[in-house]
């Protein structure tokens, strides 16, 4: 055996003929996880070990960041936070054209900063100008600022993509991840050609006690996703803000486990579980709902808006607990809804309120 291999085996600096390399590890290798992704090749394994890290992370090459489970290995928020490549603080920053997997990891906050102040907690993760993120076994939690408030363009846990039309589109997979305790959105996808895929995750707002409003899930401004085999909770709008926060479609505003509106064709909201928000769909453009299970959202467990052609079929599936069944509101264009194997039961309110305004019109078959 030539001297050279032999010190390659020894030193652990390479493998054999066609072997990936070995991860590099912080904090043995490196002393932190951005020291450790600023010397990788792209392609390369970091591997983090159970820590609690303070940092912000930037990643613009193709890495795998892999911890030693979440909530063990943690990368937690600086008391001063620095303005990523779009201007506000993330505390991970995935952008450039570029692939990422960050598994057995948590991103944590808050942000040490209260609102009005420079420097507050934007993003937790932010994923954008045409980078994909895979996260799996993760956990984004705590992103809000100190003290947690209703603070404009903050706080919301991953956000994929811009709405800036023109702006190169993002894409993220979430599989068994859990997102948590967020100020005001746990994943929100942006643009048209971005596209979200959550499976198997919890996405948890604060509830009633965060005195904030908060979304679960959004696809906006042209994104699609599909939402399958998730439980959704705690996002409502404080009732303590009539002006702002209430039950009337036209003058206040309700907040749903998951929204996707004026979002194109493609979108699949399949088999998720919302409990305990203010409505638990609200959807429009949406291809295919079906089998999602409703219980306790306390307006109602499903609210419709018609955009394009209207029309809906909901495939099964179950509203229950608190609240009205399913709203269903014709203000753009006429609205045909088809129920397939639905079932209502133990509601407080009517399994199905129709809202008509501008002359447009909403029909319901199938229902209840």
């Amino acid at each position: 055996m030539k001297l050279a291999a032999v010190a390659a085996i020894v030193l652990g600096i390479a493998g054999p003929a066609g072997a990936a390399p070995r991860p590099i590890v912080v904090p043995t290798d490196y002393p932190s996880i951005q020291a450790a992704i600023d010397a990788a090749k792209p392609g390369r394994t970091v591997m983090v070990l159970a820590g609690t890290y303070t940092e912000q992370i930037t990643i613009s090459k193709n890495l795998s960041i892999v911890g030693a489970g979440r909530d063990a290995t943690i990368i937690r928020a600086p008391a001063t936070l620095v303005p990523g490549q779009l201007g506000s603080p993330s505390i991970v920053e995935v952008y450039g054209n570029v692939s990422v997997s960050m598994s057995q990891l948590t991103v944590r906050g808050p942000g040490a900063t209260a609102c009005g102040e420079d420097g507050v907690l934007r993003w937790g993760v932010r994923v954008h100008s045409g980078a994909h993120l895979d996260l799996l076994s993760a956990a984004v939690r705590d992103i809000h600022n100190t003290p947690m408030s209703m603070c404009p363009r903050s706080g919301t846990a991953i956000s994929v993509g811009s709405s800036v039309p023109g702006s190169p589109p993002a894409t993220i997979t979430v599989d068994h991840s859990e997102i948590t305790n967020y100020q005001t959105t746990g994943v929100i996808v942006l643009g048209s050609g971005s596209w979200g895929n959550v499976s198997q995750s919890l996405v948890a707002g604060p509830g009633h006690a965060g005195g904030v409003p908060t979304n679960g899930i959004e696809l906006v401004a042209g994104a699609v996703g599909v939402i399958t085999h998730n439980t959704i909770s705690g996002n409502i709008c404080p009732d303590d803000i009539p002006e702002v926060c209430g039950p009337d479609f036209f003058t206040q505003f309700q907040e749903a486990g998951i929204g996707a509106g004026g979002s194109g064709p493609g979108t699949i909201i399949s088999q998720n579980l919302l409990v305990g928000n203010q409505i638990g769909l609200f959807l429009s453009e949406v291809d295919a709902i079906s089998q999602n299970t409703m219980v306790d959202n306390d307006y109602f467990g499903m609210g419709l808006v018609g955009v394009g052609s209207g029309a809906f079929t909901i495939d099964g599936g179950r509203i229950t607990g608190t609240g009205g069944g399913m709203w269903v509101t014709a203000v753009i264009v006429d609205m045909n809804v088809r129920l397939n194997n639905v079932d209502f039961s133990g509601l407080s309110g009517p399994p199905v309120e129709i809202l008509e305004d501008g002359g447009f019109t909403a029909t319901v078959t199938g229902g209840p």
